[in-house]
């Protein structure tokens, strides 16, 4: 029986655009899979099970490193989808999680051959529910870039941008029609003076060029989401019109045309081949104006359709993406949304885009407060931060700009998008989570083009002490990380702080480092070993 169709887990994010549409999730990263222990079923986030305080993270490990394994005979028919699916559920029953997610893993693999994608993903994402990944980085300083770079690509780092025109912590300014955040102020109380903001833009309204020079007042990029009613509004008087405002404003912009395609709440999605004509020749209009970057950005989900849209290499300067963590999927207090990684809303389109194009986060926000339970849930939103903001220097090295939605939607959206507060700045835990994420040197600020080192797997080889960094993912969100060193343990981190450990000074020779990982409850989940040579 093949499972419950992708959009039984939409979650209504709900941004400022005209076409905001619910907020999509896309298939799991292939990474290392390591054991699992039978601990217990994984649970969601909120009031009762709050982040530990750093001081309760202690430098010793809370059990023994001991896996329980129970005995599972395998699927009843290894070449049926719904066998392997009725092993898997008996699997999470034991609370057997890694071998739940190889079930899943084969049940997604039978789709595929059957010609449904659809289905393959959900059960992909179920897989990395109970997967739990393991690895560990070291930070050098940067190399060069290992392509040309695009239009307003810094060579290494990700730049950090916003959208604040409907934050209430702010002073409002007025250009035109349309209310804007006070940008002084965002970038003193998050600690960064922002790369790049963003706002809506209807096709039909003329260049922005009063909020534009206000945003280059303040050394930031100026990020237009210029959305369409329909292609046809697409016409050369328009384009002629609007790349002479560029051209006679002269600055750096992003202008994300038409986005979010793939999906059919957009009034321009039913012909994709009408859609990659009309981009390309909005790509070839922008020729004219090269401060201006063009990015092609469709929605996380539905995936299996994104590349038909996909202009080409040669008809876009970035490529982007937008996706949300919400609590409820659906906005049904059932389904919670902890158990969505975010960078499963990422890696689809990371991975067939980032070897030629930079990579754009759109919008990114996660909610700490969901219409259909009021209940704050500070946790969720902090953890959900950390795994992306965490996971971006790491494991996405290509993702060259990241946009959070700072808006209570509950408040500031149209009636029927009225479901989350994605604000960063109303939660004092979350808005300090959100400036010591950016505080990194990775996020690069205003008028910065490079980061001054980057992330890179741990080697086999070392020169000398490095800081290294581990990276867990695991069947609860936020899994206590330890490190030992030569049999001594050294370092401890959870999310949603996360952490970085420098190697102390050693003799040459061999050597060992273990990632081991436990749950909240102190349960083994697994670990890692890391043997090296020092120089």
């Amino acid at each position: 029986m093949r499972p419950v169709g992708l959009w039984w887990m939409v979650a209504a994010a709900g941004c400022g655009s005209p076409t905001q549409p619910p907020s999509p999730y896309s298939h799991p990263p292939p990474r290392k899979e390591v054991t699992v222990s039978a601990a217990y079923t994984p649970t969601p986030l909120g009031s009762k099970s709050p982040i530990p305080a750093p001081s309760v993270v202690k430098l010793h490990l809370p059990g023994p490193e001991k896996m329980l394994k129970p005995k599972l005979s395998g699927p009843d028919d290894p070449s049926s989808a719904a066998s392997w699916r009725d092993y898997a559920d008996r699997c999470v029953k034991l609370h057997a999680f890694s071998e739940a997610s190889r079930a899943f893993a084969q049940e997604a693999i039978l789709y595929r051959k059957k010609g449904d994608p659809e289905a393959a993903i959900v059960e992909d994402l179920k897989s990395a529910r109970y997967r739990t990944q393991i690895d560990l980085f070291h930070w050098r300083p940067s190399q060069d870039p290992v392509r040309p770079l695009a239009r307003l690509e810094p060579s290494q780092g990700c730049m950090v941008g916003a959208f604040i025109d409907r934050d209430d912590t702010l002073d409002i300014h007025l250009f035109g029609p349309q209310k804007h955040g006070d940008i002084a102020q965002f970038n003193q109380r998050s600690g960064k003076s922002h790369a790049s903001y963003f706002t809506y833009l209807s096709m039909q309204r003329e260049f922005p060029q009063p909020w534009a020079d206000y945003v280059r007042e303040h050394g930031a990029i100026p990020h237009l989401a210029w959305e369409p009613r329909d292609l046809d509004q697409v016409t050369p008087e328009l384009l002629e019109r609007f790349v002479a405002a560029l051209k006679d404003y002269d600055g750096q912009v992003v202008l994300r045309f038409a986005s979010e395609m793939n999906g059919d709440w957009t009034r321009y999605h039913r012909d994709p081949a009408r859609y990659r004509q009309v981009f390309r020749t909005v790509y070839q209009a922008l020729r004219q104006a090269p401060k201006t970057a063009l990015l092609w950005c469709p929605n996380a989900m539905p995936a299996d359709n994104i590349e038909q849209y996909y202009p080409g290499d040669d008809a876009c300067d970035w490529v982007g993406v937008n996706f949300y963590s919400v609590l409820f999927l659906d906005n049904d207090p059932k389904r919670p949304g902890d158990w969505i990684h975010p960078i499963d809303l990422l890696d689809t389109v990371y991975r067939r885009y980032a070897a030629s194009k930079p990579v754009a986060i759109g919008e990114y926000a996660a909610s700490h407060q969901a219409a259909v339970d009021p209940t704050p849930r500070i946790d969720f939103a902090r953890i959900k931060m950390a795994q992306l903001y965490e996971s971006l220097p790491l494991l996405y090295p290509g993702v060259k700009l990241v946009s959070w939605y700072d808006c209570n939607n509950m408040a500031k959206a149209r009636s029927e998008r009225q479901l989350n507060n994605f604000q960063v700045t109303d939660v004092p835990e979350i808005f300090q989570d959100y400036q010591r994420w950016i505080s990194d040197p990775w996020f690069l600020g205003a008028g910065q083009n490079s980061a001054p080192r980057q992330a890179f797997p741990f080697p086999k080889f070392l020169p000398g002490p490095v800081e290294v960094q581990p990276w867990v993912r695991s069947y609860q969100p936020n899994p206590q990380v330890f490190l030992r060193l030569d049999g001594k343990l050294v370092h401890v981190q959870q999310l949603p702080q996360g952490g970085h450990y420098r190697l102390p000074s050693m003799k040459s020779g061999k050597h060992k480092i273990e990632v081991l990982v436990f749950d909240p409850a102190g349960r083994f989940v697994g670990k890692r070993v890391y043997p090296f040579e020092m120089d």
